[in-house]
């Protein structure tokens, strides 16, 4: 019954409270806290395990020298690190899955894809990630405007065969499994929940954020996008996986070529694999969009929240808020020291 003066008049226009967008902006932000954390707890042990790997094999006699990898032996070295990064991804997203009670094979979808929809999607993917090089590519460009140096940090190569092959591995192989386990395992499926495009795009910031630069950022955010709603689309990690493996693949292989071909041939590699990426990606967006598998409803849950609200209870936490401010520093840090 309305009350003349009442909380709800225009005497006092106090706002109705509603129980469910209250709820559902509560547990947004305690969703969403807890994947920031564990990312974080994954990028701090990325600090701190080649810390830890370095004092232990100096005291088995193992770092000899001042080298460019770190003062191991260069196969030790890539050895090391790659079993660093899979500890330091891997352990903090199991160890939410269990304190979530989240079975494996719900955070870690992995559903029966037909293959030829597989590799059509993947197609879809590595083609957005190409067209990903071109805002990335104006960032730098801005960077150098503002006299940056615009690059990126690298790893320490040699021409030892065993070297360059674990390079790749350390590139290519090791960030598609780890990587995908977390942004597209721990944080995209803990999210969908809240809507799946809200959950591809968080997914897809974090990813761009922990990649700590200006240049990779952007880059990595296009990728992120494309790899969740890839996704989505699937309920499968596989795709996500194989586009992080090629798109990374690709990288490996420019580097190389560029190292002992010079960027005459790096730069003749690069046109002939855009243009191939490109009619492939055209091909499969027409064939999936024709059999209506690229775009329409898939989503089952819906929110009551407008996505800004959800956007701004995602990140107004204190684990997004030190996320964004980890991703603040790192990238300043590599402004000038890169």
């Amino acid at each position: 019954m309305y009350v003349s003066g009442g909380p709800y008049s225009n005497k006092y226009p106090y706002p109705p409270f509603y129980p469910e967008v209250y709820e559902e902006r509560r547990r947004i932000r305690s969703t969403s806290n807890s994947v920031c954390l564990t990312a974080l707890a994954g990028i701090f042990l990325l600090f701190l395990l080649p810390i830890i790997s370095l004092i232990f094999l100096r005291s088995m006699g193992f770092v000899t020298r001042t080298n460019k990898f770190d003062g191991l032996p260069p196969v030790l070295y890539y050895i090391v690190s790659s079993f660093n990064y899979l500890i330091a991804m891997t352990v903090p997203a199991l160890l939410y899955f269990s304190a979530e009670h989240i079975p494996i094979s719900e955070g870690v979808p992995f559903h029966k894809v037909k293959t030829s929809d597989l590799w059509l999607f993947v197609a879809v993917g590595c083609f957005v990630c190409l067209l990903a090089n071109f805002p990335a590519g104006w960032v730098a460009k801005i960077q150098q405007y503002f006299g940056f140096s615009g690059s990126l940090p690298s790893l320490p190569l040699n021409n030892d065969p065993a070297v360059l092959a674990l390079y790749v591995v350390n590139i290519a192989v090791v960030p598609p499994l780890v990587e995908e386990l977390m942004y597209r395992g721990v944080i995209l499926q803990s999210l969908r929940r809240f809507g799946d495009g809200f959950a591809v795009l968080v997914s897809a910031i974090l990813f761009g954020l922990y990649h700590g630069n200006f240049i990779q950022m952007v880059f990595a955010f296009f990728c992120g996008l494309v790899m969740g709603y890839v996704v989505v689309r699937t309920d499968s990690l596989l795709p996500s996986i194989l586009i992080h493996f090629i798109n990374n693949g690709i990288s490996v292989m420019t580097d190389l070529v560029t190292r002992y071909r010079g960027a005459h041939a790096a730069e003749n590699m690069s046109n002939v694999i855009m243009v191939v990426v490109s009619l492939i990606g055209i091909a499969a967006i027409a064939i999936l969009t024709s059999e209506h598998k690229l775009f329409g409803k898939k989503g089952k849950h819906r929110s009551v929240l407008p996505l800004s609200s959800r956007l701004g209870a995602a990140f107004g936490n204190f684990g997004g808020v030190i996320f964004m401010v980890y991703a603040f520093l790192s990238s300043i840090y590599c402004l000038y020291h890169y």
